[in-house]
């Protein structure tokens, strides 16, 4: 087990969960963070905080300097103006590659992707059966991805950028699917509206299927990524000549639970952990989803924040499903990625119920 790590994005909902998991274990741990105060309670626990982004070259070299792993979770899942996707996930990605490959002693990185750069389930084959959740199949690491939002190929480009420095720094990609658990604050209105009203939404006509991870198992699936995880190489991303939809996928892995779940059984689990038996169950039209997305752009560009939906998001919402084959890192890594989604759901309902956000 590596004994220095450099985490980016610590004070994010996974990042933190890392961090303290990495703290608790006894190991070293340097944490780039924008801010000091956000980090007080790693601080506390004896992490090295490093002030700075993935635009502080100093910053960035401190904390690569005799670390044994990077874990780089820094990025962003909205943006506030266009091009800040690319700065931000693709450029940072880009600037924490080159501080390893020239750090006196290359540290292996392991870089936290999305399932959206490899973009929605491909349609069912009747050899896949096994694999099958309606009209699609699980998405795996060999399939070649087709990102459809703004988010998604930006994430998809980081991993391109990232190949430019497969044969000098070992570099490990992980894609979670939707990431849940005690932290995260995106998913509090969806937690808050089922326990005080009974009800949850469903975005679009179909109820499509989706692949969760608990954030723990997540943070497992990491550190074994870097322990024992595949390394990329120069063409783990391009198209094989005779089977255009397949890439080799080496050193790339899908993290998720198992089985994948409706959209609505979500909501249901997350019901039941409330002791809701009956869930009223709003799809809400593509056309609402869409108006929804759109006001999220307005909200921004009036107020120069950035809102919990936009219009990235409401794409996504409307094109899964977005399900993924977590076997890959069940074989090779020896993570058993739990099919416990009733408890998982159950304890982060009542963390949201101790925080008084539901």
């Amino acid at each position: 087990m590596a004994q220095t790590y450099f985490v980016t994005g610590a004070t994010g909902f996974i990042g933190r969960r890392l961090a303290q998991r990495l703290l608790h274990s006894g190991a070293r741990v340097r944490l780039l963070v924008r801010s000091e105060a956000r980090a007080a309670d790693l601080q506390a626990l004896g992490a090295e905080i490093i002030v700075g982004d993935l635009f502080c070259e100093d910053a960035i070299a401190r904390g690569v300097r005799e670390c044994d792993a990077v874990l780089h979770l820094a990025g962003l899942t909205r943006e506030q103006k266009r091009g800040d996707f690319q700065r931000v996930n693709v450029r940072g990605t880009r600037a924490i590659a080159d501080a390893c490959r020239r750090a006196d002693r290359v540290p292996t990185l392991v870089y936290v992707s999305s399932l959206a750069s490899a973009g929605r389930a491909p349609r069912a084959e009747p050899t896949d059966a096994n694999e099958r959740y309606g009209a699609n199949r699980l998405m795996r690491e060999t399939d070649a991805p087709r990102p459809i939002s703004s988010y998604g190929r930006s994430k998809y480009d980081a991993e391109q950028a990232l190949l430019t420095y497969a044969l000098e720094t070992p570099i490990t990609i992980v894609r979670p699917p939707y990431v849940f658990g005690e932290g995260d604050l995106v998913s509090a209105k969806l937690y808050a509206m089922a326990k005080r009203r009974g009800n949850f939404v469903v975005p679009g006509w179909k109820d499509r299927f989706y692949s969760f991870v608990y954030v723990d198992d997540l943070v497992d699936v990491l550190l074994a990524s870097v322990d024992c995880g595949e390394r990329l190489t120069p063409n783990s991303l391009e198209l094989i000549a005779d089977a255009p939809e397949r890439c080799s996928g080496v050193g790339i892995y899908f993290a998720s639970s198992p089985r994948p779940i409706r959209f609505s059984e979500f909501g249901r689990f997350v019901g039941r952990a409330y002791g809701r038996e009956k869930m009223r169950i709003f799809k809400i039209p593509p056309l609402g989803v869409l108006g929804a997305g759109a006001w999220g752009e307005f909200v921004k560009s009036i107020f120069h924040c950035v809102p919990s939906f936009d219009w990235n998001k409401s794409v996504e919402a409307l094109r899964g499903p977005w399900i993924c084959s977590s076997a890959k890192a069940r074989d090779q890594l020896g993570v058993e990625l739990k099919d416990d989604l009733a408890l998982q759901f159950a304890a982060a309902a009542r963390w949201y119920e101790e925080q008084g956000m539901a």
